[in-house]
């Protein structure tokens, strides 16, 4: 709970935190005021009291759906933007990363494996050849 002018502040489900730095004790807080609130309550920090306070941008988070985030690979399916993908590994490598992170799912350190290896230019021929022989 943080103390604003006396009154105390729950963290509210639908209500923004404000990110700040006190500009005495180099703390970073956060205030969880709503709308109508900010800029008409005076932000203090909870460790030493002090008003002076810098109020700080934080990272913006955007949620989307999976089809959303999907979305973007529909290049795949395109054969043209396709044909000359073989020639790039450096290129498969990074989309393979890019889908792997969109959909969330650990791959595994093998997976890893491959995909720094074609980041770093080895061809699939290359992967292939270092591949244990069938016993």
């Amino acid at each position: 709970m943080i103390i604003i002018e006396n009154l105390p502040i729950q963290p509210e489900a639908g209500v923004p935190a404000y990110e700040y730095i006190c500009d005495k004790c180099h703390q970073s807080f956060s205030l969880h005021i709503s709308y109508a609130q900010y800029g008409h309550v005076a932000a203090a920090c909870p460790h030493c009291g002090s008003e002076k306070v810098t109020r700080r941008i934080g990272k913006v988070r955007v949620s989307r759906s999976d089809d959303s985030r999907m979305q973007q690979f529909t290049d795949l399916a395109d054969e043209r933007k396709m044909e000359d993908i073989d020639k790039n590994p450096a290129e498969i490598g990074r989309m393979m990363r890019q889908m792997s992170q969109e959909s969330g799912a650990e791959m595994g350190e093998e997976f890893n494996e491959v995909v720094d290896r074609l980041e770093h230019g080895q061809t699939s021929a290359d992967l292939e050849n270092d591949l244990p022989d069938p016993e």
